[in-house]
């Protein structure tokens, strides 16, 4: 850094180029501007501006990879966090419900989608069946079941229901991903 200051004819080490395109110097005999403080002594003339490192360019967004997925049951705050879980890990979340009911009027396609249901508020096993009937009347979907507790009986009852996979409270994000992208590569039932 020394070297592109004394080649520029700066007075001291470069702290570095800003968005403006101004340059800033440590002054001789000074320890330099306060931590996180930029103090710009002169403005880079063309040929500074073209021998300054570019500034980082921000990435474009990558597409989703995974399947498109689903969000049903659970609270308000269960359903925004795995939303967001799953968008950062790339995949499209085309719904977030507490019922049923908007999931049966999201057209079918022949895309797969993953069904993320959460049983934590649901009392009773209701979840089982409802998940049983979507399941039945709706062959693009693959259901990732997360169950509120280790229960046995829950796990058989949700896999009879046509779980793909379940996770039981409390999860790492890592294994909510793996389950995730293992029900979405999964091949459908023949």
């Amino acid at each position: 850094m020394g070297a592109v200051a004394a080649t520029l004819g700066l007075g001291g080490p470069r702290c570095g180029g800003g968005f403006l395109g101004c340059g800033a110097t440590q002054l001789p005999g000074k320890l330099g501007p306060a931590p996180g403080a930029t103090v710009i002594q002169r403005f880079l003339n063309a040929s500074e501006k073209v021998a300054a490192p570019p500034a980082a360019t921000p990435a474009a967004p990558l597409p989703p990879s995974g399947a498109p997925a689903i969000v049903l049951g659970g609270s308000e705050d269960t359903r925004l966090l795995l939303r967001g879980l799953l968008r950062l890990h790339r995949h499209r979340v085309l719904l977030e419900t507490p019922t049923r009911e908007a999931v049966d009027r999201l057209p079918p396609s022949a895309e797969t989608k993953i069904l993320v249901l959460d049983t934590g508020g649901e009392k009773g096993e209701a979840w089982a069946t409802d998940l049983a009937s979507l399941l039945r009347a709706r062959s693009d979907l693959r259901a990732l079941v997360i169950l509120p507790s280790a229960d046995p009986g829950l796990e058989t009852r949700a896999r009879q229901a046509g779980a793909r996979a379940i996770l039981v409270r409390p999860f790492a994000i890592r294994d909510f991903i793996e389950a995730v992208d293992s029900v979405g590569a999964a091949p459908s039932p023949s």
